[in-house]
């Protein structure tokens, strides 16, 4: 409690003094602004992992432990716009007892580089009780500074959530020419017949198909990435190495061209499954509803 009343006096002042008083450019954290062209290299690090980004020569943001992984751009801006935002804060004119915030050894820390060397150091500190804010420092630790929590919030995101997800293709019924379903032993082939209809081995199993080409319709999902190029220990662990099934969509394009997409269902994983797509060298989450209707597949030639 005590470790809270000081912090929210300090923002409290904060608050009051920038109503009383304008603060000159010199004051805030850069007033030239954190996140430029010449910005080249962005370090976060939080209570369980270090993450590095370092810019191609094509002006993308790659990971830096692992380029070929492909970074979500609009994700990345996301938190670079936070970043840059914080080239505004001020000091805290009389910040209290600074051993309270945890500074010395935060959990937190942002460094941003530039190309001639120029850049930030931050450490990022206590949380106040109730959220909504955090205390920071920079180089010159006499300085104390409040950033926001939603800063924090994108820094806490592992790198397979900053991991571009596929978009698999949405296709109406018209334009899917074939369903193959494999696993358990069995191979299940489902192709359209006259009108709307669907057939396997020369049933009509229309009813059974309206989940599934519902899902095809709107684009089936795949959730979130688990793991980017996984090690060969991990495929089987996700029951991937000998999938419970394996389902291929044949298509024509919107230009009438031939095209597929593979997808591979493993073992459940949280409230879905895991699952691998095409030759993406990745582990993926989709829904339970989504591997079901994947799986109803293999009924349809019983």
């Amino acid at each position: 409690m005590k470790k809270y009343i000081v912090i929210l006096a300090a923002v409290l002042l904060l608050t009051c003094t920038a109503c009383g008083k304008k603060q000159e450019p010199s004051d805030t954290l850069d007033s030239q602004g954190l996140v430029t062209a010449s910005t080249q290299e962005m370090i976060y690090k939080n209570s369980s992992y270090t993450l590095r980004f370092t810019k191609n020569t094509e002006g993308d943001w790659q990971w830096k432990d692992d380029t070929t992984l492909p970074l979500d751009q609009a994700l990345m801006q996301q938190l670079l716009d936070q970043v840059s935002a914080l080239n505004t804060l001020t000091p805290l004119e009389n910040p209290g007892d600074i051993t309270a915030y945890d500074l010395d050894a935060p959990d937190r820390t942002l460094e941003v580089k530039n190309d001639d060397g120029s850049g930030l150091s931050l450490q990022i500190g206590t949380a106040a009780e109730g959220g909504g804010y955090y205390m920071c420092r920079d180089g010159d630790t006499t300085k104390i500074y409040v950033v926001p929590d939603a800063l924090v919030q994108l820094m806490d995101r592992n790198i397979y959530e900053l991991v571009e997800m596929p978009v698999l293709p949405a296709l109406t019924a018209d334009k899917i020419t074939g369903i193959q379903a494999r696993g358990g032993g069995l191979d299940v082939t489902v192709a359209r017949g006259e009108g709307d209809s669907w057939l396997c081995n020369g049933a009509d199993v229309s009813d059974r198909m309206a989940t599934l080409t519902a899902l095809l319709a709107d684009g089936m999902k795949l959730e979130s990435c688990v793991d980017y190029n996984p090690s060969s220990g991990a495929l089987p662990i996700c029951g991937l190495t000998d999938p419970a099934v394996t389902v291929t969509v044949s298509y024509l394009t919107a230009t009438g061209s031939a095209d597929s997409f593979t997808v591979y269902i493993g073992l459940a994983y949280e409230d879905g499954y895991f699952a691998m797509y095409n030759d993406v060298p990745a582990i993926f989450k989709v829904s339970a509803a989504t591997a079901q209707a994947l799986l109803d597949l293999l009924t349809l030639g019983a």
